[in-house]
């Protein structure tokens, strides 16, 4: 299945769907489950390949989880009761390697954690050094990445975790603290804050408590306790739902909460920002087409949107700049070199700037209006490149086709089901 391709006519959509689960919060929310002993019960998870790769970590660490379609039931042994794993596959999620990595800090016998696809290209290191400080030893390859193996146990205590790299080796630690019921950590730099906000609010709902200074201090104090908890919509998929309704026609996405710490949100203001009509209620959100122009905007906070920012800027009147773009060298692909290919392979002008302010900027020339089309498109085995793809030949005059589909099942299983759904007109080729 995943080595056809898929071919996207151009035309409208229209109508209302829901937002798949969270994925960031289904991970968070597994280990919270696991860091609580007795029976917690989640609802409303994403099941997807990342998800289930912290599903299996979870499992392979001792708690017995039960899953269905709607829920998932973790009985847990808790902290103390932890089983050996040896070795954790992380498949290709980033963040079940690095939560995961936190976690096992508290045993006392080595384990190494490894992947696939671009995960062994992600650094852990950082977080290997803060663990170091609680008494953790560690192997890492290459000096920055995985392969790597870790050995605890840690002991409560104090350390510093430099977060310039990813919000995750934070999160990471704010779930061995509550593994270890006291952990201060001081922070150094950090990038994609939001993420670090899902943390806490998924350990307090489980009842732990952390007691936190702005962004530079956090401490993780007292286990949590079994818990059923829901899972919200994903902000970031909606994101991908909401652009296809500003160039192609109006969507409106349920189950999506505009309180939400989530950070891809801000497709919101962006949108808003580049013209569409976009409006909110109390869980939903939608989009309708309008004259797009021109925007500029950081994703330091929100790199997950830049894909989906392409596809805006390339489809707007005028010229748009997605800026501090450095950390989407880091991804599934280097979304940097995906994202300039498939817009120049869609006739969109499109170049690296930098800026003294705003770091790394993609800068597009949008095209007004419709793209040419009859193209092929790659999507570098990542998920958010084949929905920039999608959003592409919705607007294009011709049809394109776009290679190896189903790598959308990392965060999105059901995105192209859901295109069919509000109007879509897709094709598969073996």
């Amino acid at each position: 299945m995943s080595n056809r391709a898929v071919v996207v006519y151009p035309g409208s959509v229209s109508g209302v769907v829901r937002a798949p689960p969270s994925k960031s919060y289904t991970h968070r929310a597994l280990l919270a489950a696991l860091l609580a002993r007795g029976t917690s019960i989640i609802e409303n998870p994403l099941w997807s390949s990342d998800t289930l790769a912290t599903l299996e970590a979870v499992r392979a660490m001792g708690a017995e989880a039960r899953r269905s379609r709607d829920r998932v039931v973790v009985e847990s042994p808790g902290p103390r009761g932890l089983r050996w794993p040896r070795c954790i596959d992380a498949g290709e999620s980033g963040t079940t390697m690095r939560l995961v990595t936190g976690v096992l800090g508290l045993l006392d016998k080595p384990v190494l954690v490894y992947g696939s696809g671009r995960l062994h290209e992600r650094p852990v290191r950082p977080l290997l050094e803060a663990m170091a400080v609680l008494g953790a030893r560690y192997l890492v390859s290459g000096c920055c990445c995985p392969p790597h193996v870790v050995q605890g146990p840690v002991t409560s205590g104090r350390t510093v975790v430099d977060a310039r790299e990813s919000s995750q080796y934070l999160s990471a630690l704010l779930f061995l603290g509550a593994g270890l019921s006291e952990l201060e950590i001081s922070v150094v730099g950090l990038e994609s804050r939001p993420y670090v906000d899902i943390s806490v609010v998924v350990l307090e709902a489980f009842g732990a408590q952390v007691e936190r200074r702005d962004y530079s201090w956090f401490a993780a104090r007292g286990s949590p306790r079994p818990t059923r908890y829901r899972v919200p919509g994903d902000w970031s998929s909606a994101a991908a739902l909401l652009a296809a309704g500003a160039i192609a026609g109006g969507v409106r996405v349920e189950s999506v909460y505009p309180g939400d710490p989530q950070p891809d949100k801000a497709i919101i203001d962006v949108l808003r920002a580049a013209g569409a009509c976009v409006r909110l209620g109390e869980d939903y959100a939608e989009a309708e087409r309008g004259r797009l122009e021109g925007f500029e905007t950081c994703i330091r906070d929100y790199p997950d949107l830049g894909p989906v920012l392409a596809a805006l800027a390339a489809i707007a009147c005028g010229v748009s700049r997605i800026c501090c773009a450095e950390r989407l060298r880091l991804k599934e692909s280097n979304r940097v070199e995906a994202i300039l290919d498939v817009l120049r392979r869609g006739g969109v002008e499109a170049r690296l700037v930098e800026d003294r302010d705003k770091g790394l900027c993609i800068e597009v020339r949008g095209r007004c209006g419709k793209l040419p089309g009859g193209v092929t498109y790659s999507t570098y085995g990542d998920h958010r490149v084949a929905m920039l793809a999608a959003l592409l030949g919705l607007a294009s005059e011709k049809p394109v086709k776009i290679l190896d589909p189903m790598v959308v099942a990392k965060s999105f299983p059901g995105f192209w089901d859901t295109l069919v759904s509000l109007g879509a007109r897709i094709s598969y080729e073996h």
